[in-house]
C-alpha cells in the first residue's frame, strides 16, 4: 500500500464509516465524533468531496491540536469546536491532484507534517463556509433535525443533552416523532426496551438519537436525514 511505502515509521488507521456520498456535514459529524479518540499531533485525511478542480486548494486544519487535511469545501466550518489555525498547501499538489485528490495531494501534504510540521505554513482565510444546523429552541418547545443515520439505521439529531437539560427543568416532555408515534422519556441505553420498541437515548457525545431496538427507525419511521422532530415540554 502506497501510504505504508511513503511513510514507514507512521501508524495508520483506516477508518471506514456510514458517510452519504458526497456529505461533508456527515463527514464532520463523524470527524468531530473520532477527534477525541486521538492523541494530539495525530493527522486525519478526509476524502469526501475531494474534487480539488472544484475545491482547491487542499487545507490544513489544526484542531485539538491535531491535523485535518481536507479539501477546501466547508467541512471545516462544520467542526464543532472551529479550527485553530488554516492553512493551504501551497506546493501544487492540490493541482496535481484533481479528482485523484487521495494519493496525489493529501499523502504528500501527510507527509509533510510528519517531517516539518507546521513549519512556513501562512494562516488562509479564503475559506468555504458552511453554517451547522442549529436546534430551535423556546421555552415550551424544542424543534431538532436529524443529521446522520448510522448503519444501524438510528437517527442521530443535533439536539445536545446539555441543551434540552437547560430548557426542560424538570418539566413534562413528549418527543413528537410523527402523527401517530411519540415518546415521553429518554432511556438510558436500548436495552431498556423490548424488541421493535421505538426509543429515544443519548449518543456517546450527547447527542438526542431515535432508534428501533434491533429495527431500522430511518426507514420505518421515516426519520432520515432532514427530517425534523419536535420535543413539547409541559
Amino acid at each position: 500500500m502506497r501510504f505504508k511505502r511513503e511513510l514507514p515509521d507512521l501508524a495508520l488507521e483506516c477508518i471506514k464509516t456510514d458517510v452519504q456520498r458526497g456529505s461533508i456535514s456527515d463527514a464532520a459529524f463523524v470527524l468531530d465524533a473520532l477527534l477525541p479518540e486521538f492523541p494530539a499531533g495525530s493527522i486525519h485525511i478526509i476524502d469526501v468531496e475531494s474534487d480539488l478542480h472544484r475545491f482547491g486548494p487542499a487545507l490544513f486544519g489544526k484542531v485539538k491540536d491535531q491535523w485535518v487535511i481536507c479539501a477546501n469545501n466547508g467541512l471545516l466550518s462544520l467542526l464543532e469546536e472551529a479550527p485553530e489555525f488554516i492553512a493551504a498547501e501551497q506546493n501544487g499538489w492540490s493541482k496535481e491532484g484533481g479528482v485523484n485528490a487521495l494519493l496525489r495531494t493529501f499523502l504528500p501534504m501527510a507527509k509533510q507534517l510528519s517531517e516539518q510540521g507546521d513549519k512556513g505554513m501562512k494562516s488562509f482565510t479564503e475559506i468555504q463556509e458552511k453554517a451547522r444546523l442549529q436546534p430551535v429552541i423556546t421555552d415550551n418547545e424544542v424543534r431538532a433535525t436529524v443529521i446522520y443515520n448510522d448503519h444501524f439505521g438510528n437517527a442521530i439529531t443535533n439536539l445536545k443533552k446539555e441543551d434540552l437539560d437547560q430548557v426542560a427543568k424538570g418539566k413534562r416532555m413528549a418527543i413528537i416523532l410523527g402523527r401517530h408515534d411519540r415518546l415521553t422519556r429518554i432511556s438510558q441505553f436500548f436495552g431498556e426496551a423490548e424488541e421493535g420498541d421505538v426509543v429515544a437515548t443519548w449518543t456517546e457525545d450527547n447527542y438526542l438519537q431515535i432508534g428501533i431496538y434491533h429495527g431500522d427507525a430511518a426507514r420505518l419511521l421515516g426519520l432520515a436525514k432532514g427530517k425534523m422532530i419536535t420535543v413539547e415540554l409541559v
